[in-house]
Order: structure tokens, then C-alpha cells, then sequence
């Protein structure tokens, strides 16, 4: 014959504490919405969220203050995995979304250990049995805590970095497609539009090259060291965005920023021969596209003539790249422009003299002044080169043709 069931024996209090977390766990939706209010006072980054936004936010403000009354002070037990499961999901989310991490956290700091615990002691009162039951779970409240936002942390923490690393890809990719020839401007627009980079904007591109260029995860790292150097460096630089590609490092920045601060930027990551070429500012898919092609041909004549600054913007060597400096074909146009004032060991005074007078706008007085001889012995030597090397320098054209190949030479000269 069976022994009849013993019933467990109840503990005093018991049954109200049970009582008490169930009309709690009732109450969670109306709570939530306390939470949710408190917090955007506290929290800006809450405030211009979209209605659907702050619903999901209640909704796991409701779950969790679920898991802390059922788990938690209910059963007095630590979170399992499955409890933590839709934390973990939760937070991966919010990284997505790109919510900060402080902000978000903070909902789980004012939720839990605040709101609800302010709530449930204004119900325990006085009644010495309650109260006694209540603190009986601090220690587990304190562990769970203390698990649910390490929890929390390390899934967005993880997600953050993952989404870090594919947006880099990403947008490695635009960059080269901005310096592709047969990129098409729709592509260009269509991951632009996801990598949130507004098109209607100015922006200025630059390439930034450098003697070691590293590769994989080091150049992964220089680009991001290289960002933080240029935010810190210019106005508006938290919107500064480095990409890697063939070129180099290819940043997108405000327009018209500082040579100054691009070449400190440079030298503080790359060395003294850290080169940066600077294109634009431009707006639409082709501006940048051309801004992008400016910055790599600054670069690369900054490169093919020694000498240069270390920052050239495109509009200053425009000209060379017009006349393709240092190409076999600039050379000969120089030569047949000049004649043999092209060669080396070429008379100096004469060069000084088409120097000083393409300087000045071909205006004899301010030549003659930067020469610091008479004018009439600048009129003699204007005459000489006409006699001697067929330049009629009162012809526009030849003008024109003289300043292209005295700039050929100067910057052969400057390679030599």
C-alpha cells in the first residue's frame, strides 16, 4: 500500500512574496511604458527615434522585466542560455541599427535595478515577512544583473565589430569603383546609397600613398589610424571616411580641407615620404568619380617629380598633367618650343628672362623689376630671342606655348 504524498512545507511568507512578484509581472506592460518615458529624458539618442522604433523598444523592455520577475524573483534561479538567448539577439540588433552602446545599456540599468526595484519595495511596505523574502534575492538579482549585461555587452560588442568590418569592405569597394574607368555611375550611386554617403553633398577626395604601404590586417589598421588622424586634424572630421585600395589609402573629406593638416595627418602615420594627392571638391556620382581620378593624378606627378610638397592638390599641377609631364612626349614639346634653351647647360639668363616675363604676365616693367635691370635691356633681350630662337613673344599663342614648356622644364629640372 502506497504512503500518502507529504506536501512540501511552505516557508513563511511564501506564498505573499509569490503573490506580490505575479501582480508585478501583470503590471510589466504599465511599468515598460514608466521605463521607456523615464529614459527618454535621460537619453537624446532616444528622442527622434521613429514610433515603430521605440514599440520594439518596449517590447524588450516588457520581456526583460518578464525574465526578472519569472526567473529571476520567482524562481530565485541564475539565467540559463535559453533565458539569454533573445538578450544576445537583441543586442546584435541594436549594433546593427547603431544605437551606442551606453544609451542602450542604460535601459537595462534603469529598468531592472531601478524602476523595478523601486516598485516592488513601495509594495513590500513595512510587512517585515515580505521584506526579509525580498532581500533573500538580492544576491541572485546581483548575479543575474551582472550576467544579463555581460551578456548584452559581448553580442553587440562581437556584432559591432563584424558590421565594422564588412561597412570597411564595403565601402574599400566604392573606392574602387570611384577609381575604376569603367565604373558606371548607377553603381557608384546605388553603394553610396547604402553606405549612407549623401552624393548631394561637396566632398573632397584624397589619396595617400606611402614608401611601406602595409597590406591585410595592418593596412586595416593604418586605415583606421589614418581617419582618427584626419578627424582630429579638421573641421568636420567625424564624418571622415578611409577606404584601401590599389592606389592607397583613399579618404573622402569635407571640401577644401587644410594641405597642412592632410600632410601633418600623413607624416604622423607614414613618415616624411608620405605623399597625398587632393582632388575636388565635387557632388554626384561622376563629380567624385572625377575628384578620385584628380586626387591618384596629383599623387602620381607629385611622385614622377621629386621636390613636390607632400600634399598637392590637383588644380595646382593641372597644367603638368595637361603637357603629361614627365612622358617622352612632353620632353620633345618642350624642345621643339624652346629649342635648345630645353637642353641642359642651356644660357641661364635667357631662362630667367622667359621666367620673369611668363611670371608677369609678359608686362616688361614687372619683368624688369624682377630682374632688377632696366627695362630697356629686358626690350634688347626680348629682341635677342626672337633673332636667335624664333620666340615672338607679343604672339599670344607662343606665350601660351612658352609657359607650358617652361613649366616641362621646370619640373624635369626640379626630377634631376
Amino acid at each position: 500500500m502506497s504512503q500518502p504524498r507529504r506536501r512540501r512545507v511552505r516557508e513563511p511568507g511564501e506564498d505573499e512574496f509569490h503573490a506580490l512578484v505575479e501582480r508585478a509581472h501583470r503590471n510589466r506592460r504599465r511599468l515598460a511604458n514608466e521605463i521607456l518615458l523615464e529614459c527618454l529624458g535621460r537619453l537624446p539618442h532616444y528622442r527622434d527615434m521613429p514610433p515603430e522604433f521605440l514599440a520594439d523598444v518596449r517590447r524588450s523592455v516588457v520581456h526583460h522585466l518578464s525574465l526578472f520577475y519569472r526567473v529571476t524573483l520567482d524562481a530565485g534561479r541564475p539565467l540559463s542560455d535559453d533565458d539569454l538567448a533573445f538578450s544576445r539577439q537583441l543586442a546584435r540588433l541594436r549594433a546593427t541599427q547603431g544605437v551606442p552602446m551606453g544609451p542602450f545599456l542604460t535601459y537595462f540599468l534603469v529598468g531592472l535595478l531601478a524602476t523595478a526595484w523601486r516598485e516592488l519595495t513601495a509594495q513590500v511596505g513595512d510587512d517585515p515577512v515580505l521584506r526579509a523574502r525580498l532581500l533573500e534575492r538580492v544576491s541572485v538579482i546581483i548575479q543575474n544583473q551582472t550576467q544579463l549585461m555581460a551578456a548584452l555587452t559581448e553580442a553587440y560588442v562581437e556584432e559591432r565589430e563584424r558590421v565594422s568590418r564588412f561597412r570597411a569592405q564595403d565601402f574599400d569597394d566604392f573606392a574602387r569603383l570611384l577609381l575604376a574607368d569603367d565604373a558606371r555611375a548607377g553603381a557608384i550611386e546605388a553603394r553610396a546609397r547604402s553606405l549612407a554617403i549623401a552624393l548631394d553633398a561637396p566632398l573632397s577626395v584624397a589619396v595617400f600613398a606611402s614608401a611601406g604601404a602595409a597590406s591585410g590586417s595592418a593596412a586595416s589598421a593604418a586605415a583606421d589610424a589614418l581617419r582618427q588622424a584626419l578627424a582630429d586634424r579638421l573641421p568636420g572630421g567625424d564624418d571622415v571616411r578611409v577606404a584601401r585600395t590599389g592606389e592607397g589609402f583613399v579618404a573622402l573629406l569635407p571640401p577644401d580641407p587644410d594641405p597642412k593638416a592632410l600632410g601633418a595627418a600623413a607624416e604622423s602615420l607614414f613618415g616624411v615620404a608620405a605623399q597625398v594627392g587632393l582632388g575636388g571638391p565635387a557632388t554626384g556620382a561622376d563629380g567624385l568619380r572625377r575628384a578620385a581620378r584628380e586626387a591618384s593624378k596629383a599623387l602620381h606627378i607629385a611622385a614622377s617629380v621629386p621636390g613636390q610638397p607632400p600634399v598637392r592638390a590637383f588644380r595646382d599641377v593641372a597644367v603638368l598633367d595637361l603637357v603629361g609631364v614627365g612622358s617622352p612626349a612632353a620632353r620633345e614639346f618642350a624642345e621643339s618650343v624652346l629649342g635648345e634653351l630645353a637642353r641642359p647647360g642651356a644660357a641661364a639668363p635667357q631662362l630667367a628672362t622667359l621666367r620673369a616675363l611668363a611670371r608677369s604676365g609678359y608686362r616688361v616693367k614687372l619683368a624688369a623689376a624682377a630682374l632688377e635691370v632696366h627695362p630697356h635691356t629686358l626690350s634688347y633681350r626680348l629682341k635677342q630671342l626672337r633673332a636667335r630662337h624664333g620666340l615672338d613673344l607679343d604672339d599670344p599663342d607662343v606665350r601660351l606655348r612658352v609657359d607650358l614648356a617652361l613649366r616641362i622644364l621646370a619640373a624635369r629640372r626640379e626630377g634631376a
